[in-house]
């Protein structure tokens, strides 16, 4: 059965098993990126929390774009803007979960748009059959200028 094994070899699992680990990472970073209720102690907690989730999430979203880019089609100077700019956007969106700790209005935005742009622009380089409908320049140029704007936005919010 050639038909069938090729079929099999064309599903990303690796893709998808990184997209479902960044996807629980990202759903319990919303959850805890609640402003916290309690004093001293629960802060802290919640602060660290919010730290070890973020760090792991960024680097799953580094694994997915590795990915994307390897095995799938990026444009090299979106591959050098992403090697740029993730680790940043990592920072600002951890600046500003802090904010949301601190009830600034709209820092969770911050949080929660940058994990879904990442892993989306991974997803889309890691299938190349979408670049006809969406091209190369316009999606990598969209995204990654969005990426920028929301990183300093995250890094504002922390001001």
């Amino acid at each position: 059965m050639p038909g069938w094994s090729s079929k099999l070899r064309s599903i990303p699992y690796g893709t998808l098993v990184l997209l479902v680990i960044a996807a629980g990472l990202y759903v319990a970073l919303l959850a805890n990126s609640a402003p916290p209720t309690g004093g001293g102690e629960e802060r802290i907690s919640q602060a660290y929390a919010g730290f070890f989730l973020t760090l792991w999430l960024w680097i799953a979203l580094a694994l997915l774009l590795v990915v994307g880019g390897v095995m799938g089609r990026m444009p090299g100077w979106a591959a050098i803007t992403a090697a740029l700019l993730h680790p940043v956007s990592g920072v600002a969106a951890f600046v500003a979960l802090d904010a949301v700790s601190r009830n600034v209005s709209g820092a969770i935005l911050f949080v929660a748009l940058l994990p879904l742009l990442l892993a989306g622009y991974a997803v889309w380089a890691r299938l190349p059959q979408l670049h006809e409908a969406y091209p190369p320049k316009t999606v990598s140029l969209a995204v990654w200028g969005a990426v920028a704007l929301l990183t300093m936005g995250g890094f504002a919010t922390g001001l």
